[in-house]
């Protein structure tokens, strides 16, 4: 028997009992306005996310109630527009809880009609997205601290190829000043280096508006006492070190190490993360990110000082006399030859003093080669005090020394070798249980142009006046020019 229209059972007030239970238990926040937007309904999923309750915001405008500080205006004026135009309309919106909870939602707007097409509502359903949102950003923070990790990797590298191409510490620094100022702006920082005593150390270059220490002792740094890389600011137990002022700003203390042995102190302050005026917790994670940047600029820039020392020494080897530290013939030539050429274009002078150690042969006969050997380092110890830089003093070999005298004239030069020669003849040299007899030399001094404008035409005129004074009786300076300034007779 087949079961007619009217036979069916009612099933509508099932309906309307299911759809009271899902809009119950449902956890998305629904919300009911009417045509002037306000509150006509919620379910008690919106009183638990919001924590309004129907009965105290009934009839009230809906606008505004779920807006907080950082809500996007742009957003809400989607929201907005899309009453108006009783239009559908999905998007992601940061709204506020009654106690100022920030929930972030997928809202979804829609227009309600009646049963004749008439525009009655507006019905909202929200879905707490925080969770994905709270992972969003972390997956934006963490693919932006790769990107920033990978631009200071890409800097580094370009920094140490430039640190690994300085040929002297003077080049080095000055590529330290820039790529520090590059890799980590927000820091003031200074490199110390170690002086020859060990006891203090000097400051070699520095960056930001901070006004360093010219100098700081070993002893007033907390990372060269204990021997390792040393942060202030983010620990529980602390102190500053001696050489920093004021207790508010964070910084590090890094070691430079060369060939095992600590040289330097790299020191990199962040007075912008003032702990005065700023959380712990983000003076920590921004010291944390800077932590590995600096160590890895400390490792750096201690390999390239390495690399720096180890080229000069290999040069000064090269190019300077093992007894008396002097520079050596190969050096004196090749200086030589680049001096008369900026005499040359610049028009300044340039003088040259041909030394001799008078006798040295029977000296070495008479005291032996040991005795020999401290009249040399003595010789070249007194040059080196009284031909100090620019000017270059040199030994030939033996017992013949020169002295390479940029921007000197000739009566400067005549006056200096003077100056030099008597000091030698008041050395007192002990040796044994006695002293050694007087040690005296003989000089001659030429000049650029009069006496030539090559290395070896000074060289060899120097030579010949050192000749005159050694005919003369030795122990005095003999200029190669006569009274008129010409070359003298030979």
């Amino acid at each position: 028997m087949t079961q007619t229209q009217d036979d069916k059972p009612d099933r509508s007030e099932d309906h309307r009992r299911y759809a009271e239970l899902t809009l119950r238990h449902i956890l998305d926040a629904v919300l009911v306005t009417d045509l002037a937007n306000d509150i006509v309904w919620v379910n008690t999923g919106f009183e638990r996310m919001f924590g309004h309750r129907l009965e105290n915001i009934i009839g009230q405008p809906a606008r505004g109630l779920l807006d907080g500080p950082d809500t996007d205006p742009a957003a809400r004026d989607k929201v907005l527009r899309a009453i108006e135009g009783r239009e559908t309309l999905t998007v992601d919106i940061l709204h506020y809880s009654a106690s100022g909870d920030p929930i972030w939602v997928d809202k979804t707007l829609t227009p309600i009609f009646d049963e004749n097409g008439n525009h009655t509502h507006h019905m909202s359903i929200n879905r707490d997205i925080s969770k994905r949102r709270k992972m969003e950003e972390k997956t934006r923070e963490v693919m932006a601290n790769e990107e920033q990790r990978q631009h200071e990797r890409k800097l580094l590298s370009q920094v140490s190829e430039w640190l690994y191409s300085a040929k002297s510490l003077e080049e080095l620094l000055k590529v330290v000043q820039k790529s520090m100022y590059t890799l980590i702006p927000e820091s003031e920082g200074q490199l110390y280096i170690y002086s020859n005593s060990r006891d203090t150390l000097d400051l070699e270059t520095c960056w930001g508006d901070h006004e360093p220490h010219k100098h700081i002792d070993a002893e007033d740094c907390w990372a060269l006492r204990r021997g390792r890389a040393y942060s202030y600011g983010t620990r529980a137990i602390e102190f500053p070190c001696t050489h920093v002022e004021g207790e508010d700003t964070p910084y590090f203390c890094l070691p430079i190490i060369a060939h095992g042995e600590t040289i330097g102190l790299l020191h990199l302050a962040f007075s912008a993360f003032d702990r005065s005026i700023m959380s712990r917790e983000m003076v920590e994670t921004f010291l944390q990110q800077r932590w590995e940047l600096g160590l890895l600029c400390a490792e750096q820039i201690s390999l390239a000082v390495a690399n720096v020392q180890l080229r000069q020494e290999l040069m000064d080897q090269s190019v300077r006399d093992p007894l008396t530290s002097l520079w050596n013939r190969r050096w004196f030539l090749d200086a030589a030859h680049k001096e008369i050429g900026r005499a040359r274009r610049q028009g300044s002078a340039l003088s040259l003093i041909s030394l001799d150690v008078d006798h040295f042969k029977k000296f070495n006969d008479h005291h032996g080669h040991d005795a020999g050997d401290i009249v040399l380092r003595e010789v070249g110890a007194l040059m080196r005090e009284v031909f100090t830089p620019p000017l270059a003093p040199c030994r030939l070999g033996g017992e013949e020394f020169v002295a390479l005298l940029p921007s000197l004239d000739h009566a400067a030069a005549l006056e200096i070798a003077e100056r030099f020669r008597i000091a030698l003849s008041e050395l007192e040299l002990a040796y044994g249980d006695g002293k050694l007899p007087r040690i005296t030399a003989s000089a001659g001094v030429t000049s650029y142009p009069a006496c030539g404008d090559h290395v070896a035409d000074m060289l060899k005129h120097a030579d010949l006046a050192l000749y005159r004074a050694k005919d003369q009786g030795r122990n005095r300076v003999v200029s190669a020019l006569g009274d008129e300034g010409q070359i003298a007779a030979e």
